[in-house]
């Protein structure tokens, strides 16, 4: 019988796995990142090459197969400024951790975006903010998308 991850423990691992790595964290937090955006593209039977292609693909694969927020939606605006808002993130409380433990939290999903993005549309991407306007597990990832 299949046994669900709690969120104390994917927190707690989450914290340790990165503050382990020290000085490496945030470098080692891009490459993961990258890393998730290439298994998923790999997965997909077609890559999403326009920005509706992605929206629903990556709000399929965070509801379905990732499952780690509440709510994944992204949104594409006509000036080229693509944002990610999150609600519940399982990754949040382990940044948190991390935070009180003096660190920096260390979010792979804004890189994987980033990655995947810049990959399916063939564009430069750049991840221009973060913002926390909820509780822990909210936010808004905001990237500009423009020609290589």
């Amino acid at each position: 019988m299949p046994r669900e991850l709690s969120k104390e423990f994917f927190a707690a691992y989450h914290a340790a796995l990165f503050e382990a790595q020290g000085e490496e964290a945030a470098k080692n937090t891009v490459k993961a990142g990258i890393a998730l955006a290439g298994r998923w593209l790999k997965s997909l039977a077609e890559r999403p090459d326009t920005p509706e292609k992605f929206k629903a693909a990556l709000e399929k694969e965070f509801k379905e197969r990732f499952g780690f927020a509440d709510l994944a939606e992204i949104t594409f605006e006509a000036d080229g400024t693509a944002r990610l808002h999150l609600k519940g993130c399982d990754i949040c409380p382990g940044n948190e951790l991390l935070r009180a433990a003096g660190a920096k939290g260390c979010c792979p999903i804004c890189h994987m975006v980033k990655s995947a993005l810049g990959r399916s549309l063939g564009k430069r991407v750049e991840l221009t903010g973060s913002q926390k306007p909820g509780p822990v597990g909210e936010c808004v990832l905001e990237y500009k998308i423009s020609q290589r």
